[in-house]
């Protein structure tokens, strides 16, 4: 009895400590989510809008939107004969940012909906969104003009076109609301810090980014809005800009053997069969400036990869500038080939932009005889993980002494463009160079030195020149949106008149490089808009101002020139 008692208790004592427990997890399928664990797909989202916008997407929409678009508007690259170098549309181009803009946008819509309320935890997180929001609508209001962007305080079917000042207005509006969040929350801006493929977390980085940000969009009124310019600058300032390289933004490739997945210039010149060359109005920025010798050690590293012969190969006796950027070599590779014919190419001269359709066919134009780009292989082999850059510290050098010199606000501009030089000579690995190259009245083939305060006022080199032409080199080659932008605000840097364009909007007799007409100045709008969503569309067109041509300028853009480079 005492034993059948004994394992009675035990039993007893067995049941207890169960029937203590939640025994409810044995009824949950392991499959489904609970309400115990947090799923944040909102940080997923987040994560993942670093990639597919600008200069970060899968290398087939990149490749058409950058490298053979935006690249030609700058004239940093030419990449392939395609309509674009000419200020033709193409359709299907237009439809593909429209729609990496417009669903970036909204994926952040979602994250900030699903977060607002909740910024004691994530304050960080919504404050990383707004400003990379702000980031991916600059660009979409900057390539079309006005555009819809849907608000993320409620969900709109089909969102008004908004001009580009009220665009403006918004995007200071929520950096400073973004300023505001870092300062709040007590945790992360990711639970991991892998998932910030930027900055690991550091918030401290992510507000000089919105700063730096601020800075560069306030710039951008410079012609349209000198006081809120003005106000904006000193805003940027104030809060602190990016200090040293330290501070780079940068987003890294996939690089996982998927497709599109590599650094999209690489994947373009070596897997594509490129190559992406030299433009004639690059070549005439980095020819003769800075007194620094040509070094004769460089190879096309592509001919030696793809086992050329020494006697196939351009070799030393390579025509090439007694005087180059020290940049320039790294950049950009002598040509892949020799020319057919002694009489053209062989020499450090970049390619002719908007070459018409009967020249393109010519041999003397084949881009294996241009210097290529030269950044693509490290250690021997193709450079599939190269960053992206997105942001860096010598932009933000140049856009403050642009500021200074200009008087929107107070500081040495010289010494912010020369911080602006060593910090862009420092990135190329060509540091050794710098201080002599400041030192150098040398001028390049639109007239400009490097020396800050050489010879102002002689053609082409006034101290606005001196800035913009060493920031556009700075920009290369993953920042040409920038560049492109400049050109369009102030007619810098030099640039030659594509040799032709689209003949219902332009003059191909016209080669006045002084005249900002005479470059493109948007992209037209995805003609689906016309059959889809045409009152919108309309309306868009009103707050354009002009007719939905690559002719019209933006907002921002006043036709201003400040170019005296001579012909």
């Amino acid at each position: 009895m005492k034993t059948r008692l004994k394992i009675c208790s035990v039993c007893a004592l067995f049941l207890l400590a169960i029937t203590g427990c939640d025994l409810t997890d044995i009824n949950e399928n392991p499959n489904q989510p609970t309400a115990k664990v947090n799923y944040n797909f909102d940080e997923a989202r987040l994560a993942g809008a670093f990639r597919g916008t600008l200069p970060v997407m899968e290398g087939d929409d990149e490749q058409r939107i950058k490298s053979l678009t935006i690249d030609f508007f700058a004239q940093m690259l030419d990449g392939g004969n395609y309509d674009p170098k000419n200020y033709l549309s193409n359709e299907d181009w237009n439809q593909r940012m429209y729609r990496r803009v417009q669903s970036a946008v909204s994926g952040l819509n979602i994250v900030i909906r699903n977060l607002t309320g909740k910024e004691n935890e994530y304050a960080k997180t919504i404050a990383v969104a707004k400003i990379w929001r702000v980031y991916v609508q600059a660009q979409g209001v900057d390539y079309f003009g006005p555009i819809p962007f849907a608000k993320y305080t409620e969900v709109e079917n089909n969102p008004p076109y908004k001009s580009v000042e009220d665009s403006y207005t918004e995007f200071f509006r929520e950096l400073d609301d973004a300023a505001d969040l870092l300062g709040k929350g007590s945790s992360n801006i990711f639970n991991s810090a892998l998932s910030d493929i930027v900055y690991r977390n550091d918030a401290a980085k992510w507000k000089k980014f919105a700063s730096s940000l601020r800075l560069r969009l306030a710039l951008r009124l410079s012609e349209a809005n000198e006081t809120k310019c003005k106000e904006e600058v000193a805003k940027a300032l104030a809060a602190g800009v990016m200090e040293s390289a330290a501070d780079n933004a940068y987003v890294p490739p996939r690089a996982d053997g998927g497709w599109g997945a590599d650094y999209n210039y690489t994947m373009f010149q070596i897997t594509w069969a490129g190559p992406l060359v030299m433009s004639s109005s690059f070549g005439k920025l980095v020819e003769g400036i800075g007194g620094i010798a040509w070094e004769g050690s460089i190879v096309n590293q592509r001919a030696v990869w793809d086992n050329k012969s020494p006697e196939e190969r351009v070799n030393a006796s390579y025509k090439h500038p007694e005087k180059i950027d020290p940049r320039a070599t790294v950049m950009f590779d002598p040509p892949y080939a020799k020319p057919a014919s002694a009489a053209y190419g062989n020499a450090w001269a970049g390619l002719t932009p908007g070459l018409s359709v009967s020249d393109r066919g010519k041999d003397e134009y084949n881009r294996n005889y241009y210097p290529e780009l030269g950044i693509l292989f490290k250690d021997g082999a193709p450079y599939k993980s190269r960053p992206y850059d997105v942001f860096l510290y010598e932009e933000v050098c140049f856009l403050k002494a642009e500021a200074f010199l200009r008087g929107f606000a107070q500081g040495d501009a010289k010494a912010e463009y020369e911080k602006g030089v060593h910090a862009s000579f420092s990135t190329w690995g060509v540091s050794g160079h710098a201080a002599a190259y400041l030192a150098s009245a040398d001028k390049n083939l639109a007239g400009t030195s490097a020396k800050f305060d050489d010879d102002i006022a002689a053609a082409g080199n006034t101290p606005l020149e001196k800035i913009i032409t060493q920031k556009y080199l700075s920009l290369f080659p993953d920042m040409a949106m920038e560049a492109w932008n400049d050109k369009r605000r102030l007619n810098l840097p030099r640039m030659d008149v594509p040799a032709s364009r689209n003949e219902l909007l332009y003059d191909n007799s016209d080669r006045d490089i002084r005249k900002p007409a005479n470059f493109i100045k948007r992209v037209q709008y995805p003609q689906n808009e016309i059959q889809v969503n045409k009152t919108e569309y309309d309306k868009g067109v009103q707050l354009l101002g002009g007719p939905d041509v690559v002719s019209t300028p933006v907002w921002w853009d006043k036709n201003k020139n400040y170019c005296t480079s001579g012909q």
